[in-house]
């Protein structure tokens, strides 16, 4: 992965630049994770609303089933009537008027039965239709709500995993800059104790020739006889 690292003086990368890159990993993978939650509650959002929708379509069908139940008693109550009024009829020619009106009137209520029979059952249909629509939506919005957070999570575990092979990286180059440091300071602490001693014998030179010179010069002025000057510099032919 390329950084856009300046050195630093002494080995290694600039430390300002290795925080702004972190703030800015850090900042993208904020934004990142809250995009995901934001989508994830969204779709968790349309799966509340369509298992509402799932629960009013319940109680319709219910009371739907209610009122076909009713209907179908209705129907089968009316039927027992007509087979009655026929009965009566067949056995009494008398009474064939009144019992022809109300076998008239028996088959009206079947028809309106019927009628009413025939127009529940296309919204039940229709609820039964509307509800596998709806929980086909709702596993599709479930699996775009997992797909969603498996994504986020693998993005996570990828960022971390670069994130633990730069500061690998780091480390083992500070290791080695640490211990190049530490060689550099060792042979210069060498260097100086050579040094150190090195003036310490020029030291002692210095001081035995000063003593030399002193004797020299207490043992000349101790000698008889006149001094003689010492000779002039012959100047330097230009």
């Amino acid at each position: 992965m390329d950084h856009p690292f300046r050195s630093a003086a002494v080995g290694g990368f600039n430390k300002q630049d290795v925080l702004t890159f972190l703030e800015e990993q850090s900042r993208q993978f904020g934004q990142a994770q809250q995009r995901f939650q934001e989508q994830l509650d969204g779709a968790n959002q349309q799966i509340e609303t369509l298992r509402r929708r799932e629960e009013e379509l319940s109680c319709q069908l219910e009371e739907a089933q209610r009122e076909l139940e009713t209907a179908r008693q209705g129907r089968e109550s009316q039927a027992a009537q007509a087979e009655k009024a026929d009965a009566e009829l067949s056995a009494s020619q008398a009474r064939e008027e009144q019992t022809a009106k109300e076998l008239e009137r028996a088959r009206r209520e079947r028809d309106r039965v019927q009628a009413e029979l025939d127009q529940i059952l296309p919204d039940a249909q229709a609820y039964a239709q509307i509800k596998e629509r709806t929980a086909g939506v709702e596993l599709d919005a479930h699996r775009r709500a997992q797909a969603i957070q498996e994504k986020a999570e693998r993005d996570a575990q990828r960022v971390r995993r670069q994130l633990e092979q730069w500061l690998r990286r780091m480390e083992a180059e500070y290791d080695r800059m640490r211990g190049e440091v530490e060689v550099t300071v060792s042979h210069a602490a060498s260097e100086l104790d050579r040094v150190r001693a090195g003036l310490n014998r020029i030291t002692q030179l210095v001081d035995d020739q000063e003593g030399i010179l002193e004797g020299i010069s207490k043992a000349y002025g101790e000698t008889a006889g006149p001094k003689l000057e010492a000779p002039m510099p012959i100047p330097e032919e230009e």
